[in-house]
C-alpha cells in the first residue's frame, strides 16, 4: 500500500519562500516540546514544510544535524527504510522506540522516525543483537535529500505499530506539528 504521495510540491514552495533566519521568535508553543522539557528540537535551524495528510512532518535545511526529540533505543540506524532511492537522494534512517511513551490525545507515540539522513552518528542494524540507547537531543547524524529536496522527514508512529501498514497508527503532518506545539509552515525551528 502507498502512504505517501509522489510529490513534495509544496515543498518545493515553502522553499522558495522561507523568512530570513532573523525572523521575529515564533510565539509560545502549547505542545509537547513546550510542555515536555525532556524533548529536544530535532534539527534547529530547520524550515517546516509538509504537505496535509503526509506520514510524518518535512523540516526543510541543507546538511544540518539532526537530533534525538526524546530518550529512547535504536531500532535501527542504517541505510534503507525510506522509498526515495533516486539519484542523489540519501537513503539513512534512524527509528526509536521513545522510553516513555509521549501522550497525544488520548493514544501513545512509542516511536519516531528520521530518514533522508546524509550521514548516521552510529549505523546499527535493524536486527542487532545489542541496541543502542540514545538520549534526548543525542545527535543521530545530519539531514541529506529526499526527491531531489533537502531535508529531513520526521514521524511519529502509535501504539508500537512500526509497520506502517496502517493509516490509523501513523501521526499526519498536521498532528506531528500539534504534537511539537503547533508550528506552521514557513516556521524555522529554534
Amino acid at each position: 500500500m502507498t502512504l505517501r504521495p509522489l510529490l513534495l510540491s509544496s515543498l518545493f514552495v515553502l522553499l522558495a519562500v522561507a523568512p530570513a533566519s532573523g525572523a521575529e521568535d515564533p510565539p509560545a508553543r502549547s505542545g509537547a516540546l513546550a510542555n515536555a522539557p525532556a524533548l529536544r528540537n530535532p534539527m534547529p535551524g530547520g524550515l517546516l514544510a509538509g504537505y496535509a495528510g503526509d506520514t510524518g512532518l518535512d523540516i526543510g535545511g541543507t546538511s544540518l544535524p539532526v537530533y534525538a526529540v526524546a530518550a529512547g533505543t535504536l531500532d535501527y540506524s542504517e541505510p534503507g527504510h525510506t522509498r526515495w532511492r533516486g539519484k542523489g537522494d540519501t537513503p539513512n534512517s534512524v527509528r526509536v522506540r521513545l522510553d516513555r511513551p509521549i501522550p497525544f490525545r488520548g493514544r501513545s507515540i512509542t516511536h519516531m522516525y528520521y530518514t533522508h539522513l546524509s550521514k548516521l552518528e552510529r549505523v546499527q542494524a535493524e536486527d542487532a543483537k545489542e541496541k543502542v540507547h540514545v538520549e534526548a537531543g543525542d545527535r543521530l547524524g545530519v539531514s541529506g535529500v529526499g526527491n531531489g529536496v533537502p531535508h529531513l522527514h520526521l514521524g511519529f508512529l502509535l501504539e508500537g505499530r512500526v509497520e506502517q501498514d496502517s493509516w490509523e497508527f501513523i501521526l499526519r503532518e498536521g498532528d506531528v506539528r500539534a504534537a511539537l506545539g503547533g508550528y506552521k509552515n514557513g516556521e524555522r525551528l529554534r
